[in-house]
Parts: C-alpha cells; sequence; structure tokens
C-alpha cells in the first residue's frame, strides 16, 4: 500500500510540474500596454507642443528598442506605437517620424501613422 501511495504521488508530481511548465512557458516578450506608458511624456513633442521631446520622453524611446529583439517584437512594438499616435487628437506626422532621431535613438523600423509594420524583417 505505502508502495501504490508513493507511486500515486510520484505521478502527481510529475503531472503538476508538466502543468506549470507549459503555463509559465514564455508567450510574448511584451505587450502594447508596455510601450504605450514608454511614450506617454511623448505626446507634447508629438502634437507639436514642444519643440524637441524631453528627456524622459527620450528614455521611453530608448526602452521600446530595447523592447525590439525579434522581427515579431519590432512589428508588435510598430504596431503599438501606430495605436498610440491614432489617438492623439493632434498629431505632427513629421514629429511621429522624427521621434527616434530626435532622441538619438533609431528604431529597427520608420514611426509612421500609415507604414506597414508586417513589412518589417
Amino acid at each position: 500500500m505505502m508502495k501504490t501511495q508513493g507511486m500515486v504521488t510520484s505521478v502527481l508530481l510529475v503531472v503538476v510540474a508538466a502543468h506549470l511548465m507549459i503555463m509559465t512557458e514564455p508567450t510574448e516578450a511584451f505587450t502594447c500596454l508596455d510601450v504605450a506608458p514608454n511614450l506617454a511624456a511623448c505626446i507634447s513633442y508629438l502634437s507639436g507642443i514642444d519643440s524637441r521631446p524631453s528627456q524622459i520622453c527620450c528614455g521611453g524611446v530608448t526602452r521600446v528598442r530595447g523592447m525590439c529583439v525579434t522581427t515579431d517584437d519590432r512589428r508588435l512594438a510598430c504596431n503599438c506605437i501606430k495605436e498610440v499616435a491614432t489617438r492623439i487628437r493632434v498629431i505632427k506626422e513629421s514629429a511621429v517620424a522624427s521621434l527616434p532621431i530626435a532622441c538619438n535613438q533609431p528604431l529597427p523600423f520608420p514611426i509612421s501613422t500609415s507604414f506597414d509594420c508586417n513589412s518589417i524583417p
């Protein structure tokens, strides 16, 4: 009887461990909820209120750039940035396009509300 209980316990532990491995398998490294707050400080630059992006804004651009490791990451970040940009009522397309350069943090894709993010290699 003791041997049977030990085997059942071992089997249960293996099943639980396998289930936890499946549940904790990584999905995406980040989401749009991670990108948007990093760009919140850029709104005054993107809308033309400020002539230069703030240090906080540029820090956010740097963090977003760091998220762009794989092709999927770059495409996701690109789409997130487009989504954020479309929410700003008064946006200067030239400011959007120049943001990474103005922050001295070029992104691996152009920023534009009309750019096809799925074309990123």
